[in-house]
């Protein structure tokens, strides 16, 4: 289904609150000093929603060009391969004593 299914309240109710916004920038726009403040919040609300938007798609776009050539297979770079991994789990294990700390190896009494 390609067309979008929009119910009638919601309709009503976009309907509804945009009369309001333009309701408040109607009286902006005839001098009242509280009505030009808040359209000129809105301004500025929907300016940076607006380029928040821009900077996003020109990430993702960069993404998208970049993203083919410095991926690596999916491998985590921070994985140990082979020998590594087997020597880093063996030094993890605890010893006889129940002491991990590599500082106090044998000169505890």
């Amino acid at each position: 289904m390609l067309i979008p299914q929009f119910s009638i309240r919601w309709l009503l109710a976009v309907t509804a609150v945009a009369a309001v916004i333009f309701s408040v920038v109607a009286l902006g726009v005839r001098g009242e000093h509280w009505a030009a403040s808040v359209s000129v919040g809105l301004l500025a609300l929907a300016i940076l929603v607006g380029f928040y938007g821009l900077l996003f798609f020109l990430v993702w776009l960069f993404s998208l060009a970049a993203g083919r050539h410095a991926r690596s297979g999916g491998a985590s770079p921070f994985a140990m391969a082979g020998a590594e991994a087997e020597i880093a789990a063996a030094a993890t294990v605890l010893d006889e004593g129940g002491d991990t700390t590599a500082g106090n190896r044998g000169d505890c009494q």
